[in-house]
C-alpha cells in the first residue's frame, strides 16, 4: 500500500496499515467543519481512502472507502489493542459526525493568551455532552482539557508524560493549581504520590479533593474512565 504525501497539508498523520506505520499528510475535511482531518490515498480502481483523525491525537482511527465518483463504499474503525481495522457501519459513523457538529471548541488559558485546543469529544461526567479534549504535545506527552462548567474554557488540566508521570491541575482565577501528582506503574495501574492544597484567609491548609469532570485511571485495570 502506498499514501500519497503530496499536496498542502495542515498536519501530519499517522496511520497504521498491517502493523505497518506511515506518516501521511492531512489534505482532506471528511466532516467538513472546515479543518483538515483525513490523509487520502488513491486506490487501483480510481476510488479513494480517506484516514481520518476523529479525536485529534496525531493517529488515524478511521478508514473511509470511496469509489471513483466519492460514493462513500464502507468504514472501518482502528482497534488499538488489536492492531486491526474492523467494518463498521456508515450509518453509524454519519450519524456521529452529525453529533460533532453541537461538539463544543474548549479553550484554554495560558500564559500568552487563550489558545483552542479543538472540540471536545469526551464526555467525562456521563450527561451525554462532551467536556474534555484529549490532545498530543510535541513532545509526546498527552494532556486531557476539561470544561467542568460549559463556559467553553478549560477547568482542569491532565497531563499524563511518555515515562508515565500524571500532572493535574485546575484553573483558578489567573493562575493552573496543581492539585495532584500521580504516575502510571507498570501493570497499568495509576498511583497517587502527593495531593496539593491552598491557603484559605485564615492561613489554614484545606486538603485538596479529587474533583468532578476529568479522565481518571481505573486502578485495577488501569484504563482511563470518567469518575461518575
Amino acid at each position: 500500500m502506498y499514501i500519497d504525501e503530496n499536496g498542502a497539508a495542515d498536519a501530519e498523520l499517522k496511520v497504521t496499515v498491517e502493523d505497518e506505520e506511515y506518516t501521511a499528510d492531512v489534505t482532506f475535511d471528511l466532516d467538513q467543519d472546515g479543518v483538515n482531518d483525513s490523509a487520502v490515498v488513491e486506490t487501483d480502481d480510481g476510488g479513494h481512502l480517506a484516514f481520518t483523525d476523529t479525536n485529534g491525537d496525531g493517529d488515524a482511527d478511521l478508514m473511509s472507502t470511496f469509489d471513483k465518483d466519492g460514493n462513500l463504499l464502507s468504514q472501518a474503525r482502528f482497534e488499538e489493542n488489536s492492531g486491526e481495522w474492523i467494518a463498521v457501519d456508515p450509518n453509524d459513523s454519519q450519524q456521529e459526525k452529525t453529533n460533532s457538529t453541537s461538539k463544543q471548541a474548549i479553550v484554554v488559558e495560558t500564559d500568552d493568551g487563550e489558545r483552542n485546543v479543538g472540540q471536545a469529544t469526551e464526555d467525562t461526567d456521563g450527561d451525554g455532552k462532551a467536556d474534555t479534549v484529549v490532545v498530543r504535545d510535541d513532545d509526546g506527552d498527552t494532556w486531557l482539557f476539561t470544561d467542568k462548567n460549559g463556559d467553553g474554557k478549560a477547568d482542569v488540566a491532565t497531563e499524563i508524560t511518555r515515562s508515565g508521570e500524571v500532572t493535574m491541575s485546575e484553573h483558578r482565577g489567573d493562575d493552573w493549581v496543581e492539585v495532584e501528582h500521580g504516575h502510571i506503574e507498570a501493570d497499568g495501574r495509576y498511583v497517587t504520590d502527593s495531593k496539593s492544597g491552598i491557603l484559605d484567609d485564615s492561613d489554614d491548609w484545606l486538603e485538596e479533593e479529587r474533583f468532578d469532570g476529568v479522565v481518571r485511571i481505573d486502578s485495577t485495570t488501569g484504563q482511563w474512565i470518567s469518575p461518575n
